[in-house]
């Protein structure tokens, strides 16, 4: 997966604070049912006012990969710098993020 690079001042999500080094991997726990997801960071975007992010399944090289995986999810910081991610239940902010994400991903091929 590729990592995208920051956007340029003029447009809306620059104001986005910058990705720390060890936000590419991340585990995610499912607070529902505790299990943990490992997930490799795609982009980062922010739609009407709220932050985004684009999640790829990561799989160790090990040759035995299944189909790949896609999320979107939203995404919040805490008051003390931790992070959120929440899904996305509503099909029409689902549809509505896609849309923007896969535009910014048609920009960059």
């Amino acid at each position: 997966m590729r990592l995208f690079p920051r956007r340029e001042a003029r447009e809306p999500e620059a104001d986005l604070p910058p990705l720390e080094e060890d936000e590419v991997l991340l585990v995610l726990e499912d607070l529902d049912n505790g299990h943990e997801y490992y997930l490799a960071f795609v982009d980062r975007f922010s739609v009407h006012g709220r932050e985004y992010v684009a999640l790829g399944a990561y799989e160790p090289d090990d040759g035995a990969h299944r189909a790949p995986e896609f999320v979107l999810m939203r995404f919040d910081t805490g008051p003390h710098g931790e992070h959120y991610y929440q899904s996305i239940r509503r099909r029409s902010e689902l549809r509505l993020v896609f849309d923007v994400f896969f535009e910014r991903y048609l920009r960059r091929l």
